[in-house]
């Protein structure tokens, strides 16, 4: 489990607040699901990163847009370079994917895609948690 010290990420605000009602700004409805999955990871944690490695390894996933959560990380390997730590980790995340593509390649591609990720390898869906992939209607 993540530990409780670590900093979770605060919704942005995107500077909307006060803003007028424009009809051709409202974003299209896309459905989406949320799955839960295992993955292992290579990714690049920087040196002053507040709390411990499994905060920083936490922090570095929960830059991923499509995160939504980090439940678990486990350090498997650490390689000190000179700006930054690279490790391999297997984290246990929930990440929103489109309803209608393949929810481990998504979520796959959507971590790789991810500032500090460098690769992804196995991923596999958890299905431990009920309820985890049923689409949601949310305006994007």
């Amino acid at each position: 489990m993540v530990s409780a010290g670590c900093r979770s990420r605060q919704p942005v605000d995107a500077g909307l607040a006060g803003a007028e009602f424009d009809s051709r700004r409202e974003p299209m409805a896309t459905a989406s699901q949320q799955v839960r999955l295992v993955a292992d990871l290579t990714m690049h944690v920087p040196r002053d990163t507040a709390g411990d490695l499994e905060c920083g390894a936490a922090s570095v996933v929960e830059g991923v847009d499509a995160v939504t959560g980090v439940e678990a990380v486990d350090v498997t390997d650490l390689r000190p370079r000179l700006n930054d730590l690279q490790i391999d980790a297997t984290v246990t995340v929930a990440v929103e994917t489109p309803a209608d593509e393949d929810s481990e390649a998504a979520a796959r591609a959507a971590l790789a895609d991810g500032f500090g990720v460098d690769a992804v390898e196995r991923v596999r869906l958890d299905r431990a948690q009920g309820g985890a992939e049923t689409p949601v209607l949310e305006h994007g």
